[in-house]
């Protein structure tokens, strides 16, 4: 430790005195210079006794790579000895202050938080489930050419790649010939991310329908029979915009073809078929819930 008096302070205090002093209260390890200036070290204690005014004193310590920290005495009508013990007292008080600061472990900062661009790209890859339901429609280029009416689908999102489980309940529009189509289905998609709130998606579908045509005369070569089953297969092509938080609104289109044809006849002995390229639109509303948010 290296202590150092102004002129004004050295007019109130003994220099001597209070360097005797201060060896009696530092603790033990605790060496005092000779001289007042030296090389720097990790280390060192710095001690200025300076006079403000005619009745203050003010000690001023710092310890090597800390800031200067200050006290103030009063010394009008004390003698130069009493003078020279307070101001050893407060001086011993602010180096063993500051040693105890720099001995104790440094709290780590605070981790940093991601940001909302951060998160956003995370959760594209965390496991999500999915469900989605709306409008869809039709146009098969055999049989009964248009056909329309609403779907559900229940997804499970893993690593961008979504397996979907579907149902979709259609029908011919009123007059004509009259169809009823309701499916069930398993398709796959992998989704591209645009921006945060837009991606595309690109897949493959298959189901299997049970198909009604109330007003045939036979089904499958059978009189009488109004009821069979078909099948579909084809892809699916998709675009997805984020409305707010989980939820999205979706445009799909699903060109495909019917792999089982429905052979039926009519009521005036005309023969046709439900068969063919399929081509279908739908509209979606969907929301997804995340396994678990990035953090």
């Amino acid at each position: 430790m290296r202590v150092a008096l102004s002129r004004g302070a050295a007019e109130e205090v003994s220099s001597v005195r209070v360097r005797r002093l201060l060896e009696i209260e530092l603790p033990d390890g605790a060496a005092l210079a000779a001289e007042p200036v030296g090389p720097l070290g990790d280390r060192v204690a710095n001690v200025w006794v300076d006079r403000p005014t005619a009745a203050r004193l003010e000690i001023q310590v710092r310890l090597e790579g800390r800031a200067v920290v200050r006290r103030q005495i009063a010394v009008s009508g004390l003698t130069s000895d009493v003078a020279a013990r307070l101001v050893a007292i407060a001086a011993s008080e602010l180096i063993l202050a500051e040693m105890r600061r720099a001995r104790a472990p440094r709290r780590p900062p605070p981790p940093r938080r991601p940001t909302p661009d951060e998160v956003e790209l995370a959760s594209r890859d965390l496991d999500a489930l999915s469900v989605s339901a709306g409008p869809y429609a039709a146009v098969v280029s055999g049989g009964p050419h248009v056909l329309g009416g609403a779907g559900l689908t229940l997804g499970l999102r893993r690593l961008r790649l979504t397996e979907s489980l579907f149902a979709r309940l259609l029908a011919t529009p009123s007059g004509g010939e009259t169809l009823r189509w309701l499916e069930g289905g398993f398709s796959g998609d992998y989704r591209f991310w645009l921006a945060a709130s837009w991606r595309l998606s690109i897949g493959a579908a298959a189901s299997v329908a049970s198909v009604r045509l109330p007003a045939a005369a036979s089904v499958d070569g059978i009189a009488g029979e109004r009821d069979t089953w078909s099948a579909r297969a084809g892809l699916g092509l998709g675009v997805e915009t984020r409305l707010g938080g989980p939820v999205w609104l979706g445009l799909t289109l699903d060109p495909g073809v019917v792999l089982r044809p429905a052979p039926y006849e009519a009521e005036g002995g005309a023969a046709g078929a439900v068969e063919g390229v399929w081509l279908g639109v739908g509209l979606s509303l969907a929301t997804e819930r995340r396994s678990s948010p990035p953090r």
